[in-house]
């Protein structure tokens, strides 16, 4: 990878690809080199074996060590930062900080990152006011993936990033409790620019904009499971998820997986299509925004249920082809079914006002 994009150039500011199979996962990091200059600038890191690491449009490789055979970097790192006058030459040379971005303000991480590497390995103590969070971390408990699929769907309420617990409206007293000020129905944590510009305008700091794991504007998202104890057709599944990670399922496609239903035919990430996968989901995901703190209830009930429905009934013998590809089908039938019936509750919910 690195040796093509030197050749042939990478034409953007930088990303990580995270590069993996059933045995191993390595995170590799990619720069240009320059404004009208063709050839890339690269540093690649294993991650070991036993952590857990994080890579949210952030640079998060530090010191560069080529003799490691856990690292490797292009010859040229240091010179294209010295060239573009990110360095000046003294010193250790860290990646992290001298290819960083404004997102993350002279750090190598940020809300996510945080947030996660904070939530694998509590005992660290890892701050948000440091400068510099670790490569990696191991977790102080075994991982499922129901807990990957789970801080995917993370928008830190509860927290202190909590993005709702501002948004409040008072509340007449009944027999059940006393007049009080509680978060209105409508906060949610995605709620669009002008609408949250517009709160914060008739109250300044009502709501301070944290970047959550799951947003808004997701297309897809996937969970990828690489297991070397099971056969290559079904030990690699990729748990697809279109839309808000927050609010949608996820559909398993498996090493062997050679059709996929006909709806994911359609892209409808920049125009309306009925039958198209993507709006199977988005639909009743909108609606739900709408009163969030009344819908998430029903919407985490039905993303559990059929995490669980996909997840105990998935294959992990060899099976066949058609068998595979039904699979897929089946739970992808099955959520669509679910979502329809969110989306016609959501109508008559607040079709006529609420």
């Amino acid at each position: 990878m690195g040796a093509l994009a030197e050749q042939y150039g990478y034409g953007d500011s930088g990303e990580c690809l995270t590069v993996a199979d059933k045995n191993e996962v390595w995170q590799f990091e990619i720069v240009g080199i320059g404004k009208d200059r063709i050839g890339a600038a690269w540093v690649a890191k294993r991650v070991p074996d036993d952590h857990i690491a994080v890579s949210a449009n952030i640079p998060r490789i530090g010191k560069i060590d080529r003799k490691s055979k856990d690292m490797m970097a292009s010859a040229n790192v240091e010179r294209v930062a010295i060239d573009n006058g990110l360095w000046d030459g003294k010193g250790d040379f860290i990646f992290w900080k001298y290819f960083n971005t404004d997102y993350a303000k002279g750090k190598n991480f940020n809300d996510r990152e945080y947030f996660i590497l904070n939530h694998f390995a509590p005992s660290l103590g890892l701050t948000y006011d440091m400068d510099e969070l670790p490569f990696s971390v191991k977790p102080e408990k075994p991982v499922d993936i129901r807990e990957v699929m789970a801080l995917y769907r993370e928008t830190y309420e509860g927290t202190d990033f909590d993005m709702t617990k501002g948004v409040k409206m008072a509340r007449a007293a009944n027999r059940q409790h006393p007049a009080d000020t509680v978060v209105s129905p409508i906060a949610n944590p995605w709620l669009t620019t002008t609408l949250r510009n517009t709160l914060n305008t008739i109250a300044p700091g009502t709501v301070e904009f944290r970047r959550t794991v799951a947003v808004a504007w997701c297309a897809y998202s996937h969970v990828t499971q690489l297991r070397s104890w099971l056969p290559d057709e079904v030990g690699g599944v990729c748990w697809l998820s279109l839309d808000n990670p927050g609010q949608s399922p996820r559909i398993p496609v498996f090493c062997g997986t050679t059709a996929l239903p006909k709806a994911y035919e359609t892209c409808g990430q920049k125009q309306y299509v009925d039958d198209c996968a993507l709006w199977q989901f988005r639909r009743a995901n909108k609606l739900a925004t709408l009163s969030w703190q009344s819908t998430k209830a029903g919407f985490n009930e039905e993303i559990l249920r059929l995490e669980n429905l996909a997840l105990d009934g998935a294959p992990t013998a060899p099976v066949s082809t058609a068998a595979l590809n039904a699979y897929t089908e089946y739970i992808y039938q099955e959520s669509v079914r679910s979502w329809k019936a969110l989306e016609d509750k959501y109508w008559v919910q607040f079709g006529s006002g609420f």
